[in-house]
């Protein structure tokens, strides 16, 4: 990855302008074409699919890098694996905070995306059996575990995404809006419920990866606790 990232970088100059007073274009019948602002039309496309794709690249180092030496990895340390400069890493993130929460969304990303493979199963499953829809409990089991796999498949990665900053705020204000879309029509301040159901989330597996309990229990049987004091408060 490193080889193709280096030689991309190679390839980052922006197309520059002619100097004033010797523009080509007097003496190229192609530029006074009607193609000419389709080409740079094409040309800015190229460029922001480049950047896209660049940025994809850092951010997937990044998750690897602190997924194996933890969270307190520097951006040094990052633009060394992506086998680039500091000063480019900067192109893309303005600082840690801005490469946190664009991790995060990341793995928010991920995670929707997962959450909504899921559902389509159960949606399928409780269709063969004649059941209208997947269950609120259903719904929320399927989001408490996805989040809980995670955090325990990836302990660095989640400590770096969930440390107090703006990063972290963002994600959970994210969180908090795919939770709010889950829940069933008519339900009663949805938001509200919403924000305080993933805070509660977000404390008990904080604190289950910490292990400050004498009595740890499994990824699934937290799952299970969670669903079922939550689904409490749906009643």
């Amino acid at each position: 990855m490193n080889a193709r990232m280096h030689a991309a970088e190679a390839a980052t100059t922006l197309p520059t302008a002619p100097p004033a007073g010797g523009s080509p274009s007097a003496a190229s019948p192609s530029a006074a074409s009607p193609s000419a602002p389709a080409e740079s039309d094409g040309r800015t496309a190229r460029w922001a699919r480049h950047r896209e794709q660049r940025r994809a690249d850092l951010l997937d180092v990044a998750r690897h890098l602190i997924h194996e030496r933890g969270p307190d990895v520097t951006m040094e340390e990052i633009a060394s694996a992506s086998g680039t400069s500091k000063s480019i890493i900067y192109r893309y993130f303005s600082d840690k905070a801005h490469l946190q929460r664009a991790l995060g969304l990341h793995i928010l990303s991920a995670m929707q995306k997962r959450l909504t493979e899921e559902v389509r199963e159960l949606a399928s499953t409780a269709a063969s059996a004649g059941e209208r829809g997947v269950s609120p409990e259903d719904h929320l089991r399927a989001m408490i575990s996805t989040y809980v796999d995670t955090a325990q498949r990836s302990p660095h990665v989640y400590a770096f995404v969930t440390r107090p900053s703006d990063g972290l705020n963002h994600f959970l204000d994210s969180a908090t809006r795919l939770a709010a879309a889950a829940l069933p029509a008519g339900h009663p301040a949805p938001g509200i419920w919403a924000a305080g159901a993933v805070g509660f989330v977000e404390r008990a597996v904080d604190r289950w990866m910490r292990g400050e309990d004498d009595s740890r229990p499994s990824a699934d049987d937290l799952s299970d606790h969670l669903v079922t004091w939550l689904m409490k408060g749906m009643r």
